[in-house]
């Protein structure tokens, strides 16, 4: 068993979450301290708007939140956690394990054939040594592909 996924992802995810509520209240406490906020409240709730925008268009775009927080191979099967679902797939249910890279980071997105708990595909940043290295996430991608085949052969016949 080991872990294939960047074992730092809840903390990334959390950071995310908590950089946006930071820059929400840098925005909202100027107004707040020298009273404009319930003065004027227009302007400050139109920043704050802006603000909420970007911070949904920016988590929509990325999609963080969809990341499998640990992904382990077990040989015969991967065991996947996101929050406290944990799902085990069997290499027989999954169809292929692609990369995509978006904004210079590489995430593994793993197909199924029956979709579980934890939807139709499984998507997971490899381990942080290779973030810098797209030809090895491709071989853990490649990998999983044939293992699959191979599991999916063997059901087969």
């Amino acid at each position: 068993m080991r872990v294939i996924s960047f074992k730092n992802t809840v903390l990334l995810k959390r950071g995310v979450w908590l950089t946006a509520a930071a820059l929400i209240a840098f925005v909202v406490t100027p107004a707040l301290i020298d009273g404009s906020l319930w003065q004027n409240p227009a302007s400050s709730l139109f920043a704050v708007g802006i603000l909420c925008v970007f911070f949904v268009y920016f988590l929509w775009k990325t999609q963080i939140h969809r990341l499998a927080d640990e992904v382990m191979d077990c040989d015969d099967h991967l065991k996947v956690r996101r929050g406290r679902t944990e799902e085990t797939i069997g290499f027989s249910n999954i169809t292929t394990a692609d990369v995509s890279t978006s904004s210079g980071i590489h995430r593994i997105t793993v197909r199924l054939r029956q979709p579980t708990k934890l939807g139709a595909q499984i998507e997971f940043l490899p381990q942080a040594s290779l973030w810098s290295n797209l030809s090895g996430v491709k071989r853990v991608a490649t990998s999983l592909t044939d293992r699959a085949n191979q599991a999916n052969g063997a059901r087969t016949v």
